[in-house]
């Protein structure tokens, strides 16, 4: 049920604010989750909840994906009000027949606020927050809900093995919550009873990646150490890392266990008796592809290494992700797991990066199991592929990814708001027709400006959200989102160029030009930059000489020049 995203300032704990607070949640059961309930719990009893909302987070994106008004409701006579599936004995505010709360890493926030400001895809924030928790079932700590929200603890519902018969509840005692039993309408276990240590795994990742037989290790992360003697034992591989017996959190490692052989640990105490099974990960190679092209039309779920130089376009902390481009095409690398570890700047060369090919939302990514180590290449220039807007609007998945220049200008529709604010949508139209502009990257510089009144040329990598209108454009800076000259290609908007047919087999294509002047330079370069075609022309370009593939063609009149994509069959 999950998932396929920075945010704000830090927040001190929330629960002190009282009034109400998430008392209970219960995310996560067996099967259908027909069952699934938020507990409130108010200071008095019968609390009039107007002016009141709770607001469900995505960890996946840190954007909400349900928001529910509580104004006409009031707490019952005990201080509870119940929201959930339409299952749930009593509920007060039903969300659905199941699957209504996401499983982890989520959130779940009580905002003084009116929900109209909360449309789904909202931005995580700690403005008029009132009470907030991160939750997971076994998954590793958000780190942008937890600082987002002002919150240091991801508590686990499968903190003892049984989040499909457990909730996570409230200790009135002092905010922190612990897993047992459901306590619907009912006072909350006491968690002083109960075990204290939360383990989750954080990672599993081969030691190597070869044909023989590798090892790997697990890494698991724990809180609530530090309260009991804790024993751990594994039946396979050497344990090392932070003591939850003396330390209250930190990493376990579980090392040395050889690919093909799955494991099971066991942490035990007087109040503990926590075990899972880790099943190894398969630590080979995979299928070697030469470019983009390839790895995108590939099976998803395989693991390949893309043995050809990508170029990287575009970057942000959020999940680590990065956009890689080479002349076949564009594809987003989500590396949530963090692992890529080297440091790379926009326009290094990347080679030799294995993954697995998915999707989420409709948008194709590679998640890599393996950093591919250093630079390939440095410095490489990053010039946008220019499209006419009537091109991107009828053939938008042929630039996923990729890093283009709507070829004139546009003017943008900011009646959604004056300003760039994240998670957005800015129409955006010229005489070829209509786009949209959509906030996708949180901490760019522009977030915050104007949006341009006047028509600019825009700049940026074209991403999809299938379940949330299509495809959109969104700028890497401010430059290319409100720009009145163009990004590494000179004025494309005065002088217009048209290739066809394409792809072709007929040994030419032509290249017209909106200029009557001038003879047209061309320069054709295939999938590893090298120049195949360098000659002046009048509007028919020979390519008979080329072979089968995907190339790039630099096209350059007078003071103009674009570059196209060219693909000989």
């Amino acid at each position: 049920m999950k998932k396929i995203t920075l945010l704000l300032a830090l927040l001190t704990a929330s629960f002190s604010f009282g009034q109400i607070v998430i008392n209970e949640v219960d995310a996560d059961q067996t099967s259908t989750d027909t069952t699934e309930f938020i507990e409130l719990l108010s200071d008095t009893p019968n609390f009039n909840l107007n002016g009141y909302i709770v607001v469900l987070y995505n960890g996946s994106s840190d954007e909400s994906y349900t928001t529910v008004d509580l104004s006409g409701f009031t707490t019952d006579g005990n201080g509870y009000l119940i929201i959930g599936s339409d299952a749930v004995p009593g509920v007060d505010i039903p969300l659905g027949p199941d699957n209504t709360i996401q499983n982890g890493a989520d959130a779940i926030a009580i905002y003084q606020d009116n929900a109209a400001n909360f449309p789904n895809g909202t931005p995580v924030t700690n403005t008029n927050l009132i009470d907030a928790l991160v939750y997971g079932t076994g998954d590793p700590d958000d780190t942008d809900l937890l600082t987002a929200l002002g919150e240091t603890v991801q508590y686990d519902e499968n903190a003892n093995g049984m989040k499909d018969t457990e909730s996570i509840q409230r200790n009135p005692a002092d905010g922190t919550y612990c897993v047992g039993l459901p306590t619907l309408r009912a006072t909350n276990i006491n968690c002083s009873t109960v075990c204290a240590l939360s383990v989750f795994v954080d990672d599993v990742t081969c030691d190597a990646v070869t044909a023989g037989t590798d090892t790997y290790t697990t890494t698991l992360n724990f809180t609530g150490g530090g309260t009991e003697t804790y024993t751990i034992v594994t039946t396979a591989g050497t344990v090392s890392g932070d003591n939850p017996s003396s330390t209250a959190s930190g990493s376990i490692i579980i090392s040395g266990v050889n690919e093909g052989t799955d494991f099971t640990y066991t942490i035990t105490s007087a109040l503990c008796n926590i075990s899972n099974t880790i099943t190894s990960p398969a630590c080979d190679p995979g299928t070697n592809v030469a470019d983009i092209a390839t790895l995108r039309g590939s099976l998803e779920g395989e693991v390949y290494t893309l043995t050809g130089e990508a170029i990287l376009t575009f970057q942000q902390d959020f999940r680590n992700q990065k956009f890689i481009e080479d002349a076949t095409g564009a594809i987003l690398i989500d590396d949530s797991g963090e692992n890529i570890t080297t440091s790379y700047e926009l326009g290094d060369g990347i080679s030799g990066i294995t993954g697995t090919l998915s999707s989420f939302n409709g948008m194709l990514q590679f998640v890599p199991t393996l950093d591919p180590g250093t630079p390939s290449s440095t410095g490489n220039q990053i010039d946008p592929q220019v499209v006419s807007m009537a091109d991107l609007t009828a053939n938008p998945g042929n630039y996923e990814s990729e890093l283009v220049q709507i070829q004139q200008e546009v003017t943008i529709d900011n009646s959604a708001s004056s300003t760039w604010d994240v998670g957005t949508v800015y129409p955006l139209t010229n005489a070829g027709g209509s786009f949209n502009f959509r906030t996708t990257f949180f901490d760019v510089n522009y977030i915050g400006s104007d949006v341009p009144a006047n028509a600019v040329l825009i700049t940026g990598i074209i991403t999809e959200r299938e379940d949330d209108g299509g495809y959109y454009i969104t700028s890497r800076n401010a430059d290319e989102a409100s720009s009145d000259v163009t990004l590494g290609v000179d004025n494309v908007n005065t002088i217009g160029f048209t290739m066809y047919p394409n792809p072709t087999n007929q040994g030419f294509v032509n290249i017209e030009s909106t200029s009557t002047t001038g003879e047209i330079q061309v320069a054709v370069y295939n999938v590893i930059g090298k120049q195949v075609i360098n000659t002046s022309i009048i509007n028919r370009l020979d390519v008979s000489a080329l072979t089968s593939g995907i190339y790039l063609v630099k096209i350059t009149q007078e003071n103009a020049s674009v570059t196209k994509k060219l693909v000989i069959k």
